[in-house]
């Protein structure tokens, strides 16, 4: 039977300071990892939501797009990679703006305000059900307007 090696410990006369160094290092490292010193991406209340939707893979049946956003779950912002299928759906990319209109309705349930990089302002839109054709109509316009279909 072997016995472990020793752990080597700071000399008796070293100080705490070095320590408590040390572990506020340790929590500002973890603190930064986790996300939890970042501002909301829209506003300073994180309830209120907000992101970022990148369109990362589109096929003829398949699409992967992420979200970088508020996660009201674990409250801090996350990355999230999402797979959508076509399925039922006439084509691709409106499985993929139906998609992304479900995570928008997983934070917001009336209006919200959408930074169009396409028009270059901001602009108020709806996330109730009755107003689903407007929105699908404008996010098809704002990621696919110069696309043709896959």
């Amino acid at each position: 039977m072997t016995t472990p090696a020793p752990v080597p410990t700071a000399p008796a006369s070293a100080g705490t300071d070095s320590a408590e160094d040390a572990n506020a290092r340790a929590t500002r490292l973890a603190a930064a990892n986790l996300g939890s010193n970042r501002r909301p991406t829209f506003g300073s209340d994180p309830r209120k939501g907000g992101g970022v939707f990148t369109i990362d893979h589109i096929g003829y049946d398949t699409a992967e797009f992420t979200f970088f956003g508020w996660s009201r779950d674990i409250q801090r912002n996350t990355l999230q990679t999402i797979e959508v299928r076509k399925g039922n759906d006439p084509d691709i990319r409106l499985a993929i703006v139906r998609r992304m209109i479900a995570v928008i309705r997983e934070q917001e349930k009336e209006d919200f305000v959408w930074e169009s990089k396409r028009l270059g302002r901001n602009v108020t839109l709806s996330a109730r059900l009755r107003d689903s054709a407007g929105l699908e109509s404008f996010l098809m316009r704002e990621f696919f307007e110069n696309t043709a279909s896959p």
